[in-house]
This record gives structure tokens, C-alpha cells and sequence, in this order.
């Protein structure tokens, strides 16, 4: 969004979401080394709730973030591109929620997998799609779209994408909770 045009509250609160979703997702992180270590909690028990953390990320953040003018209202979308992305939000919610059905209505080992790959699709398509951006003139934003983060890595700071910021993160809490799963 550039910096003299007006946003929403419900843009603002999206953002304000995706900033406090970020510190709980980092305190999950962190909760799960205590549990590895410090507790009796079964390694499954501790991966279904990181796994759990990103489908709720990928039910609710884009709900969110999309529905408001950045996206799903730009004026400056076509319509037909707007149907789309509220057909992806729609399929990014409804797959969220099947993954915590499985994971914790219908627990079982390979619901525990079924879920595991249904988040690697969305995390692997998104990042096919990134890697496509040239061949089909693609943007990670547009100008009115959703401002980058600012993130700091020994102390320099850096630009971010949020969806590249939020597709990256949940890669490696996924891949991070398959390794309790499958190394624990």
C-alpha cells in the first residue's frame, strides 16, 4: 500500500493478526524445545500441535489479510482475477481446517501424513509459483497491495514479503515437526 493512500481497519487488524499469529508461531517454536527436553509429552503429541499452529495460520491469515482492498476488493484487480484468489483463500481455509480435523478428531498415522502433505502442497506450490514469477511476468506484491515486513538478521535489516515470510516460516516448522516425528 503506498504510503498516502488510506487503510482499511480491517487491513490494519489483518496486519496487526499477521504481526501478533508471528510472535505466537515463534513462542510455539520455542514451547516445542521445552516439551522435547523437559517434559514427558509423546513427540507426536508436540509435532501435531506445530503442524497444528501452521494450518491454523493457513485457515485464518489469508482470511484476513485477503478480504479486505489489498486483495479480494482491489479496485485495480480485474474480477476475474479476484474470483480467483478468493477461491484459493476459500481452499487455503478449508484445507487448514481438515488438517486439524485429522490431527486431532480423526487421529491416526496417516491422517498424521495426509495432513503433513497437504501442508507440503501449499507450501511447495507457493514456492513453484515464486520461482515461476518470470516466466508469466508475476509480482510477490502489488502497489496498493500488502506493505513487506522488516526484519532484522545480524543486525542488518531487510525488506520481506509477508507470503514469502509466512510460506518460508511454516516450510521449516513443518519440516521441523516431521523431524520430531520421524527422528524422535
Amino acid at each position: 500500500m503506498e504510503d498516502n493512500q488510506k487503510m482499511s481497519k480491517a487491513f490494519e487488524f489483518a496486519l496487526y493478526a499477521l504481526d501478533i499469529y508471528r510472535k505466537v508461531m515463534v513462542l510455539v517454536v520455542f514451547w516445542s524445545f521445552w516439551a522435547i527436553f523437559f517434559s514427558t509429552l509423546e513427540p507426536t503429541f508436540i509435532a501435531n500441535i506445530l503442524l497444528s499452529a501452521v494450518a491454523f495460520g493457513l485457515a485464518v491469515m489469508p482470511l484476513l489479510v485477503d478480504f479486505n482492498e489489498s486483495h479480494a476488493t482491489n479496485p485495480l484487480w480485474t474480477g476475474h482475477a479476484r474470483f480467483h484468489l478468493v477461491w484459493q483463500v476459500l481452499a487455503l481455509t478449508v484445507t487448514g481446517i481438515i488438517i486439524i480435523l485429522l490431527l486431532w478428531v480423526f487421529p491416526s498415522f496417516s491422517n498424521l501424513l495426509i495432513s503433513i502433505a497437504l501442508l507440503y502442497m501449499w507450501i511447495i506450490c507457493f514456492l513453484g509459483a515464486w520461482a515461476a514469477i518470470p516466466l508469466y511476468d508475476g509480482k510477490l506484491n502489488d502497489i496498493n497491495g500488502v506493505p513487506p515486513t522488516h526484519m532484522k538478521f545480524f543486525g542488518k535489516e531487510y525488506e520481506v514479503d509477508r507470503n514469502v515470510q509466512g510460506l518460508v516460516a511454516a516450510a521449516i516448522v513443518t519440516t521441523y515437526a516431521c523431524g520430531i516425528i520421524f527422528l524422535g
